[in-house]
């Protein structure tokens, strides 16, 4: 009997490995090698097609710059005492202001989801005040606020707490009526039941939210900036961009999408790693 045992639970993963390679023969589109030599051939051939153009005058270089100018110009700007504090101010802000709209988005999506009374009389509220452009309001908070970095962290805060206040509630939504039934009858109640129940359901949808909310704290930031900043990679934008030194420009934008690139991979790190029971 022991052995038989045995035999039977040394089968289990082998069938696992079995099943997965089926799904994965099942799933549809090429294989995981030719989608990363294609991504890699579009992005070289863009860069060759941009470099060429420039190169051959079929378009002005000055007004849109080259793949060689632009690396030159950011190991240029990089080491600047320049960048360095457009970098500290930016980053400075953009963390602040994803910390303090993650968490009052989260905890007021929370808040709507899980009760419905709230959630009728403030949901309606919710999408107008949304729906106002928020660079509209950027003169706004610089004439309240001044140039200083809470009026950048207040644009950004505007615009990341009500995705993830809309997503956290929608995230509770989702969580399904039997579990919540189930956990009610075993007697979970208020702190029990959110911290067991409602948000192990919820986590994954509001991990994309926060993925997404990184990037709008970040776009925030350098769109104040680039309307009234004393400092701050948005600045260094409007600086370089007026002066027609569109490579240095270039390589500001390069350096802003490594920066999301870094971040949203970290967040899928920190997902899988929280979601490893689900495995």
């Amino acid at each position: 009997m022991t052995l038989t045992v045995e035999a039977d639970n040394a089968a289990v993963p082998q069938v696992g490995r079995r099943e997965r390679r089926a799904t994965a023969a099942r799933r549809p589109g090429a294989p995981r090698w030719v989608i990363h030599v294609g991504r890699v051939v579009l992005l070289v051939g863009f860069l060759a097609l941009w470099e060429t153009a420039a190169r051959e005058g079929w378009v002005n270089p000055v007004l849109f710059g080259q793949p060689s100018g632009i690396w030159t110009s950011l190991w240029e700007y990089l080491p600047s005492e320049r960048h360095f504090t457009s970098l500290t101010s930016t980053g400075s802000a953009i963390a602040v202001a994803f910390v303090i709209g993650s968490i009052t988005g989260t905890v007021a999506g929370l808040i709507l989801g899980l009760s419905p009374t709230v959630d009728a009389i403030v949901g309606p509220f919710m999408t107008p005040i949304n729906s106002v452009p928020r660079i509209a309001l950027a003169p706004v908070f610089i004439a309240w606020f001044g140039l200083t970095m809470t009026a950048k962290v207040v644009l950004a805060v505007s615009i990341v707490f009500f995705i993830l206040a809309e997503n956290a509630r929608s995230a509770v939504r989702s969580v399904d009526p039997d579990l919540m039934t189930m956990a009610r009858v075993v007697g979970l109640r208020r702190a029990n039941l959110l911290l067991k129940v409602v948000l192990p359901s919820a986590v994954p949808t509001m991990f994309a939210g926060l993925r997404l909310t990184f990037t709008y704290s970040l776009l925030g930031v350098i769109a104040s900036e680039m309307i009234a900043a004393t400092a701050g990679l948005g600045q260094d934008i409007v600086l370089f961009s007026s002066m027609f030194q569109i490579n240095t420009t270039f390589a500001i934008l390069v350096e802003l999408m490594f920066i999301a690139v870094v971040i949203t991979w970290l967040f899928g790190m920190l997902e899988r790693w929280l979601l490893r029971w689900q495995r």
